[in-house]
């Protein structure tokens, strides 16, 4: 089994383009790449950074980030 991570920095996004579109075109990018990879499982997450209570940034200095893991074999 491989993984291939893939992340979005929320701060970073042009504008106007939205996570889900940003995150559906990288996916969709790396599957076309690999027309015959068997999908077993997915995992998505998100990281704070620097960390602050109740997960939602409230400086300027923290930025989001989410990670969706593809779990595959070939």
């Amino acid at each position: 089994m491989k993984a291939k991570i893939f992340e979005v920095i929320l701060h970073k996004l042009p504008a106007g383009k939205s996570l889900a579109t940003t995150l559906e075109e990288q996916l969709n990018e790396f599957l076309a790449q690999h027309p015959d990879l068997q999908l077993t499982a997915t995992h998505m997450s998100t990281l704070v950074a620097p960390a602050e209570p109740n997960a939602m940034p409230r400086s300027d200095a923290a930025s989001i980030t989410i990670f969706c893991t593809l779990f595959y074999g070939e």
